[in-house]
């Protein structure tokens, strides 16, 4: 979804979601995701975008320049893509510095979600790992797009 939004085809502006978070992702009855909510804070009166803004600060999904810039961007999108890419490896919706510390670190024992009891690709939770560090990365401009990220994830794929 993320990728639609953000492609650049002649025939359609980049769209920058603005609010990534895990309640705008659905599964549909097939498990494809779907993205909602693309574009409403904008049509949105000022206190609803502000409410909408701290939760999304507190659940840490906010991109580190959106603090000095009060700009959203494509990367600022992919932070918060990174930020979910966390939550679904750890299984926690809080992602603290323990956590970040143990993915960048590769100790799965300590960032993966202890529900699965060790029962996990060692390959995917790497993959998984490096992408979520790359799109948390604290400068925008070292984040991927995110078609390098559906690419890394295809080919990540493609050798399971």
């Amino acid at each position: 979804g993320i990728e639609y939004l953000h492609s650049k085809e002649e025939s359609k502006p980049t769209i920058v979601h603005q609010n990534i978070s895990v309640e705008n992702v659905l599964l549909d009855h097939q498990f494809n995701p779907l993205i909602m909510d693309a574009g409403l804070p904008m049509l949105l009166a000022d206190d609803v975008v502000f409410s909408a803004l701290k939760v999304s600060a507190a659940m840490g999904y906010l991109a580190p320049e959106y603090i000095t810039t009060g700009r959203f961007t494509e990367k600022s999108d992919i932070y918060a893509f990174g930020v979910i890419i966390l939550q679904v490896l750890s299984g926690k919706t809080t992602i603290g510095s323990s956590i970040r510390t143990a993915v960048e670190s590769f100790r799965f024992d300590e960032s993966v979600d202890t529900n699965l009891k060790g029962r996990y690709s060692k390959s995917e939770a790497a993959t998984l790992s490096k992408l979520a560090i790359q799109c948390t990365h604290e400068l925008p401009d070292q984040r991927p797009t995110m078609v390098d990220v559906i690419q890394e994830l295809s080919v990540s794929s493609a050798h399971i």
